[in-house]
Order: C-alpha cells, then sequence, then structure tokens
C-alpha cells in the first residue's frame, strides 16, 4: 500500500513538470521566445527584482509583471513589440495599487532622426541618421492613490497633461450619417419619381 501511494505520488510530481511550460526558451537565432523569467540585481541602490512575461522575437509582449525580492507585486505592465503601450498599474509594498492608468508608444524603433555631425579633429561636417528607440508616454485617466485608498486622477493626452474636458473633446467620435437623398438622380429631377 505504501508503495502504490509513493509511486503515484511521483507520477502526480512527474506529470506536473511536464504539464509546467518551460521558460527561458530561445530560438535557433538565439531570440528570446516565449513565457521568460528575470532576476534583475540592485543596481546603484535600487533593490533588485524579478520580471515574469512573455517574449516575441526578442521583444516583450503583453502582461508583464514585475516582484520585489520579498515575493511582493510592484507592476503590471502591459507591451507592444518591446514597448509599454496599454493599461498599467503599480503597487505600494503593501499590494494597493498606487496607480494605474494606460501608455501609448509615441516613436516607433527604426525611425530615424538625421543630425549634422563635425568632426573635432578635421572640422569636417557630415549628416548622420541615427535610429530612434522607441519612447512611451501616458495617454487617457491615470488614476492615483495615496496608501489610505484615496484616489486622483490625472488627464492626458500623448503625455501632455490636459483637463478632463479637453480629454473627452480629444476622444475619438462616431462619424454623423447623413440621411438618405429623398429621391435617386435616376428617378427624375425635381424631387419627383419618373414613371414609366
Amino acid at each position: 500500500m505504501t508503495k502504490l501511494i509513493v509511486f503515484s505520488f511521483l507520477q502526480l510530481m512527474m506529470f506536473g513538470a511536464f504539464a509546467q511550460e518551460k521558460t527561458n526558451q530561445v530560438d535557433a537565432q538565439k531570440h528570446k521566445q516565449g513565457p521568460w523569467s528575470e532576476q534583475m540585481p540592485e543596481i546603484k541602490g535600487e533593490p533588485g527584482y524579478t520580471w515574469e512575461g512573455t517574449y516575441v522575437n526578442d521583444l516583450k509582449e503583453g502582461l508583464w509583471k514585475k516582484y520585489a525580492e520579498s515575493g511582493g507585486i510592484i507592476a503590471e505592465e502591459t507591451f507592444k513589440h518591446g514597448v509599454l503601450n496599454g493599461h498599467s498599474r503599480y503597487f505600494y509594498s503593501n499590494g494597493l495599487v498606487s496607480a494605474e492608468g494606460s501608455f501609448v508608444a509615441v516613436d516607433i524603433d527604426g525611425q530615424k532622426d538625421t543630425y549634422r555631425v563635425i568632426d573635432p579633429i578635421t572640422g569636417e561636417e557630415k549628416m548622420e541618421e541615427i535610429p530612434r528607440n522607441a519612447n512611451s508616454v501616458r495617454n487617457g485617466v491615470w488614476k492615483i492613490y495615496d496608501e489610505e485608498g484615496h484616489m486622483t486622477k490625472e488627464y492626458y493626452k500623448r503625455g501632455e497633461p490636459v483637463s478632463p474636458e479637453e480629454l473627452d473633446t480629444l476622444a475619438p467620435t462616431t462619424p454623423v450619417r447623413k440621411a438618405p437623398p429623398a429621391f435617386l438622380p435616376h428617378q427624375g429631377t425635381g424631387g419627383k419619381k419618373n414613371k414609366h
């Protein structure tokens, strides 16, 4: 009987190990793919943390969660093509939400800016293209909470603070449909239908 219990327990453990999706996998081109967990060390006095989310072709995609070394959640951020783009939430150390809202990507990787560069030795001038890195800014309504749970709202349009009224006027509107004409051009002139 004891052997049967031990054997069943071992089978369950093996099934659980195979059922779990593999993390931190790279493809043949060495691109990060699929579920990923990264341990980030302490840097310049800032505490370390753990990132968990999904990579697609080396770029963060979808929901990523950031955890403190203690295990408490720090942030939930949405990425698209490796850039913050979508709903995000940030947390106090006690687990309560400190802020939530959306980001929108305003620059696209691969766009280039052209700069005039002067060689300091020869004085020669030339134009150089420098690729941009994508950038994210706050967009829409952001809810900011104090540690007692009291909320205030901030309003943004592509990174610029705006009033609630300005945000409402900047919201997309549904186009107004025109009423169909009383008659069609092939039906005659003067609003009367042709009788055939």
